[in-house]
C-alpha cells in the first residue's frame, strides 16, 4: 500500500510541484501565468504532502511525518501571504497558527522521549523554529495582515522553504529509482544530485528576496499578487 501512495501519488504531485515551481518563479509576477502556475503549485503541494505524510503512517516514520506537517503548513501560510491582503487574514490564519503550535509541542514532546528518534536534538531545533514560524503568525494577526513588500517578503520565503524540501524529496526517490542509498552516496555524487538543486532553489530564493527589500520598484510591490 505504501509503495502504491509513493509512485501512484506522491511522486507524480512532486514533479508537478517542480515544474509549476520553476513556472512560477520565472514568469512575470502577478501575471495569469504565475497566478496559475502558482494554484497547481499549491494543490500538488498538498496533494504530494498529504500522500507523503500517510505513507510515512503506514511504515512508521515519525520523522517523515514531521517534516511533511511542518512544509504543509509554510506552503499554507505562504499561499495566505500572497492570497489575503490587509485586513483579510481570518479563520484560516488562525488554523494555521494553531497548526504550528501544535507541531512545536509535538517536536519538543518527542525530544523529551515522547517518541524514540535517533536525533532527538533534531527536534529541539524543529521546535525552535515552529515558534520562530507562530510569532511570525501572531504578528501578522495583530496588524491584521501585512500589505506591500512584507507580504511578499513572507510568501517567497515560505514559498523557497518549501521548496528545499520538496526537491530533497525528489531526489530521495531518484536516489531509490537507481538502486542507492542517500546516506552511502559519495561526496560527488551527493552534491550533484542533492546539493546542486537544493542550492539552485536557495539562490534562486535570495535573489527575489534581494530584489524585493533592495531593487524593486513601486509597480512591481503593487502589482505582484500571486496566488501560490
Amino acid at each position: 500500500m505504501k509503495d502504491i501512495i509513493v509512485w501512484a501519488i506522491h511522486a507524480p504531485a512532486g514533479t508537478v510541484v517542480l515544474v509549476t515551481a520553476v513556472l512560477a518563479m520565472f514568469v512575470k509576477k502577478g501575471s495569469a501565468h504565475h497566478k496559475k502556475a502558482g494554484s497547481w503549485f499549491t494543490v500538488s503541494m498538498m496533494v504530494m504532502l498529504t500522500s507523503g505524510i500517510a505513507a510515512a503512517y503506514l511504515k512508521n516514520s515519525i520523522d517523515d511525518m514531521m517534516l511533511g506537517a511542518i512544509v504543509m503548513y509554510t506552503v499554507l501560510t505562504a499561499w495566505l501571504a500572497a492570497r489575503h491582503k490587509k485586513n483579510e487574514p481570518g479563520l484560516m490564519e488562525i488554523t494555521a497558527l494553531i497548526w504550528v503550535i501544535g507541531f512545536a509541542v509535538t517536536a519538543f514532546s518527542i525530544s523529551m522521549g515522547w517518541r524514540e528518534v535517533q536525533a532527538p536534538i533534531a527536534y529541539v531545533m524543529w521546535g525552535g523554529l515552529a515558534i520562530l514560524l507562530a510569532l511570525g503568525d501572531i504578528r501578522n494577526l495583530y496588524h491584521s495582515g501585512l500589505s506591500g513588500t512584507q507580504r511578499i517578503i513572507r510568501h517567497v520565503w515560505r514559498i523557497g522553504f518549501s521548496l528545499v524540501w520538496a526537491a530533497l524529496a525528489f531526489t530521495d526517490k531518484i536516489v531509490k529509482m537507481m538502486g542507492a542509498n542517500i546516506k552511502s552516496m559519495q561526496g560527488e555524487q551527493l552534491l550533484l544530485i542533492v546539493g546542486i538543486p537544493t542550492m539552485l532553489i536557495l539562490i534562486t530564493t535570495l535573489y527575489w528576496l534581494t530584489r524585493i527589500l533592495f531593487f524593486s520598484d513601486k509597480k512591481l510591490t503593487l502589482s505582484s499578487n500571486p496566488t501560490g
